[in-house]
């Protein structure tokens, strides 16, 4: 039952990165390329992205800690 948890959290984490990383990319390039209102855009933009892109990494690290923990070995 372990094993399936950690690959629905693994691929839904990839699946957030891979939406969120595009739009992070896209409005850090119009923040810094263009100027007066496209700044704002792209920073609205980039801030959007960063959502799903910071859950994607949890739950990526979620699913290793879980199979870390597993494997019976202590943390520290």
């Amino acid at each position: 039952m372990a094993n399936r948890t950690e690959r629905k959290l693994t691929g839904s984490g990839g699946r957030f990165i891979m939406i969120g990383a595009p739009l992070v990319v896209i409005g850090i390039v119009l923040a810094l390329l263009l100027d007066h209102n496209w700044v704002g855009i792209g920073v609205t933009l980039a801030v959007l992205g960063a959502i799903p892109t910071v859950v994607g990494i949890a739950l990526t690290l979620f699913a290793g800690v879980n199979r870390h923990a597993r494997k019976d070995r202590p943390f520290a």
